[in-house]
């Protein structure tokens, strides 16, 4: 009974975001009483929204020097008594103490997304010249709870732990010596960890998350931790978060490979742009599907395609075309939640492409969003409807 009110109470929700979210920021062209090859498809053009969110918990996956969230996105508010509300197109710094949905023993409840609102610390002021432009973007924290649960932010940084009671990446992380003592700290984005990275002199203990000075063997303890030659290169540059609101990017949907037996569709392609980007820099390509959410069971997002990597030029820029089978199931049959109702771009400082996995440690821990359509509250950025074929 409590997961089918749950439901209900989520769909509920869905619709509230649907309200407040409507005017997508979409350039359409569409002509969906055509029926032929590619050139005379279904098409839209959509402007991908800035973003640093990816789920809701944890509210961001970039914080500050002090560690509370700066956050563009989406703002979990409490719109009426027992009613919480993802509202979009918000810009501001979320605490670090946040208290998430707490179950009746006053323990976090990971699957209750919409049960709590985030403790806004203010509003962000994004118009040119403003200081806030200048906030220096920091990873999350992370630690491993004892009974072996992903941690952000990591324990002793906040009094909660905010990220949903998933591993984004089980087949990689964490290891049997990983499970009782792991923890990676908040990184300025421009010095987190690039595993064996050799040219600032920090190495980084795979059993701990710890890093330590191999030069003067500061946190080695009685480790043998040799000195490195500089032979690797990174930007030493400071990324801030004027710096990150800079990225633009579109993707064009089109309908492909007509049936005329299901006279439907049975496939869409996604044409990716970006720009303004870091450099010379690793992003990856993510489909988000209503199994997201802990009525369908909780999955992760997955690749919109494999691979789904773009890698940037000296200026920024980047493409990407991707066809994918199936991607707009009816929602009124999508019974398994499969439809791709939004994707998101992330940014992978640590120089990784982790396959199928967004990230190997967590949300805002090595994979930080750079757009998201759900950023301005878009819940279903198409109407588009294909068929699987038989």
């Amino acid at each position: 009974m409590r997961k089918n009110m749950r439901y209900l109470l989520l769909l509920s929700i869905i619709m509230l975001v649907a309200v407040y979210g409507s005017t997508a920021s979409a350039k359409a062209v569409d002509d969906d009483d055509k029926r032929g090859d590619d050139r005379e498809a279904p098409t839209i053009t959509l402007h991908l929204p800035n973003s640093t969110q990816g789920p809701f918990w944890p509210p961001a996956e970039f914080t500050d020097a002090n560690g509370d969230f700066v956050l563009v996105g989406q703002v979990m508010t409490n719109v009426a008594p027992g009613v919480f509300v993802p509202i979009g197109n918000q810009a501001v710094i979320v605490s670090k103490n946040t208290v998430p949905a707490l179950d009746k023993n006053g323990v976090e409840d990971p699957e209750n997304w919409f049960g709590a609102a985030y403790t806004v610390v203010r509003k962000l002021d994004l118009s040119p010249g403003s200081a806030d432009l200048n906030i220096v973007l920091h990873t999350n924290s992370f630690s491993i709870t004892s009974g072996g649960r992903p941690r952000i932010p990591a324990l002793g940084d906040s009094p909660f732990n905010l990220v949903a009671d998933f591993a984004p990446c089980k087949d990689a992380f964490p290891t049997s010596s990983q499970k009782t003592d792991f923890r990676v700290p908040r990184f300025p984005l421009n010095e987190f960890p690039i595993l064996g990275f050799q040219g600032d002199n920090v190495a980084f203990d795979p059993d701990t998350g710890r890093t330590f000075d191999p030069v003067t063997a500061t946190g080695c303890g009685q480790r043998n931790c040799p000195g490195e030659d500089a032979v690797d290169h990174r930007s030493t540059k400071a990324i801030t978060l004027g710096d990150w609101l800079k990225a633009r990017g579109e993707v064009k949907i089109t309908l492909t490979q007509f049936d005329r037996k299901l006279d439907a569709f049975t496939a869409a392609r996604f044409e990716f742009r970006v720009h303004d980007l870091q450099p010379n820099s690793i992003f990856t390509i993510w489909g988000v599907r209503p199994r997201i959410i802990p009525a369908f069971g909780h999955r992760a997002i997955s690749p919109l395609a494999i691979p789904n990597v773009i890698v940037t030029d000296a200026r920024g820029e980047g493409r990407a075309t991707l066809e994918i089978p199936n991607p707009f199931p009816d929602p009124a049959t999508d019974v398994r939640g499969q439809r791709v109702i939004a994707v998101l771009l992330a940014f992978h400082p640590d120089a990784q492409n982790w396959g199928a996995c967004v990230t190997r440690l967590g949300p805002g821990v090595g994979s930080h969003a750079v757009f998201s359509t759900l950023a301005d509250g878009t819940t279903d950025f198409t109407k588009f409807i294909t068929k699987a074929k038989q």
